[in-house]
């Protein structure tokens, strides 16, 4: 109870210091820190999971490399569980944690004035899939978009415009689509179902909210440095 009275007191906080700060009337902002994986600290932050929770064969790790960066790894099966009712299996995925509860409801992100979600990461030729979950009624809910990394086995920043995520329950798309309520973004992940069996290893530095110099969220920004030139 006492843990819950201290949350709720720490979201008091930050809400009052964000209305005296005028957060919301600041303008245009470049970037959201949303989560990163550079320290074993951080991965107290991360959830886990693959086949193996329901009987499968897949494994799933996530630890810190000696550079600081996250890395994602494991090995994919397809063997099937003995369960008889379970007839896919291959999986495995992370996201970070919902942060803890208080009166005012789980903390969330509001991405709104972004365009975009970036990752910088470190990727192999797998085909994952980055997961976004919103403050929604149904919790299985995910809006998903696969990575494209243009150059496997280098580090790269992966621009995704919000708008262009997909909503899906378990897996499959959702034919009423719903628009991703942005203001209240409350975990982010990646996940591997791609139906092939073998290892997988991807890194993962930071996870943000960002615009471009062209961008504010869904409309388009000419920078100020073009606003004097058409000036001039």
């Amino acid at each position: 109870m006492f843990s819950f009275i201290r949350r709720t007191a720490t979201e008091v906080a930050e809400s009052s210091a964000k209305a005296l700060r005028m957060e919301g009337l600041q303008g245009w902002r470049k970037e959201l820190p949303m989560v990163q994986l550079n320290t074993k600290a951080d991965l107290d932050h991360w959830a886990i999971g693959s086949d193996k929770d329901i009987g499968g064969f897949s494994t799933a790790s996530l630890d810190i490399t000696p550079e600081g960066t996250g890395r994602f790894h494991g090995n994919i099966s397809l063997e099937l569980p003995a369960d008889r009712n379970i007839e896919q299996s291959g999986y495995a995925a992370i996201r970070s944690k919902a942060r803890e509860s208080s009166m005012f409801g789980t903390p969330c992100w509001d991405t709104s004035l972004f365009r975009y979600l970036a990752l910088r990461v470190r990727g192999d030729q797998r085909k994952y899939f980055v997961n976004i979950q919103t403050d929604s009624v149904i919790q299985t809910d995910l809006y998903q978009h696969r990575l494209f990394l243009r150059t496997p086995g280098q580090w790269e920043t992966v621009l995704i415009p919000f708008r262009d995520f997909v909503l899906t329950n378990n897996g499959m798309i959702q034919e009423d689509e719903v628009e991703m309520f942005r203001e209240k973004v409350k975990t982010v992940g990646l996940s591997l179902t791609d139906r092939q069996e073998g290892p997988f290893s991807i890194e993962i530095d930071w996870i943000k909210a960002m615009n471009t110099e062209f961008t504010e969220g869904d409309m388009d920004r000419i920078p100020p440095s073009q606003q004097q030139d058409s000036q001039q």
